[in-house]
């Protein structure tokens, strides 16, 4: 097993295939096995690196947790894993990582892929928000995420064995982790809400691609896009775990972008 000593945390890491690198950072409450069904579909043509976010997974507790240190993090593990630029893919708050880190230290990226992030919420969805926080800081924000999860994660098509896998996986996340990992997203105020995040989407320069399960988040992304080969993919009918149940899809969009993503 590998790892990589960030200062106040350790990240554990895979490296598999070769080639161009790709950095895949998972979402809240997850780690990087979510990425298992995408990892043998990008490493015949990648050298595709997945790390633990700082306290979950196999990746060790931490002093801080907000966007500021993720970027920090997924810094660290271009610098010192990659070696060079690489393409970043995130999953949900790993969207929000991928997507800030194109906004701020554009010079470490190659590209980015967001794969049904939830940030730049509406006006109105700030008291939704705040709510959730505080029923996170009660006595059971397990039971308060995988009630949301039921709720907003999962379609008609999503298969029975991922929902058991999302929710029975909640229950090993601790409530500090748990309300920790909301915050890192929610309290980054620039990607967070609109429409501060117009401006903040905006100065990600370089090539975006977008796969999304709502039409009308892709096409508000579509809105921010700024380099001439940036896209949006849409997956109708699809959960929010799209890496997992769309994987060939997430894959094949991923392919048919980055060769234009890459020329441009």
């Amino acid at each position: 097993m590998s790892y990589l000593e960030t200062g106040d945390s350790t990240l554990f890491y895979t490296v598999t295939g070769s080639g161009t690198p790709v950095v895949l950072v998972h979402g809240w409450t997850a780690d990087s096995t979510d990425y298992s069904w995408l990892i043998p579909l990008l490493e015949k043509h990648f050298r595709v690196i997945a790390y633990d976010l700082r306290g979950f997974g196999k990746s060790a507790p931490a002093d801080a947790y907000g966007m500021d240190r993720q970027l920090d993090d997924l810094t660290a593990v271009i610098e010192h894993v990659a070696g060079e630029p690489a393409l970043v893919v995130g999953h949900s708050l790993g969207g929000a990582i991928v997507s800030s880190m194109a906004a701020e230290r554009p010079e470490r990226l190659l590209g980015v892929v967001a794969l049904d992030a939830p940030y730049a919420a509406g006006e109105g969805a700030r008291a939704g928000t705040e709510g959730m926080r505080e029923r996170l800081a009660g006595e059971h924000p397990q039971e308060v995420v995988k009630s949301f999860f039921s709720q907003v994660s999962f379609t008609d098509q999503t298969p029975d064995w991922l929902r058991t896998l999302v929710l029975r996986r909640v229950e090993s996340v601790s409530s500090a982790m748990i309300q920790a990992g909301f915050a890192a997203l929610w309290d980054h105020a620039p990607i967070a809400f609109r429409p501060e995040s117009d401006r903040y989407l905006s100065r990600r320069t370089g090539p975006v691609l977008v796969i999304h399960k709502n039409a009308a988040s892709a096409a508000y992304e579509e809105t921010t896009f700024q380099h001439p080969a940036s896209r949006t993919v849409v997956l109708p009918g699809a959960g929010h775990w799209v890496q997992i149940e769309r994987a060939e899809e997430v894959s094949a969009a991923i392919l048919d972008w980055w060769p234009t993503a890459r020329a441009g």
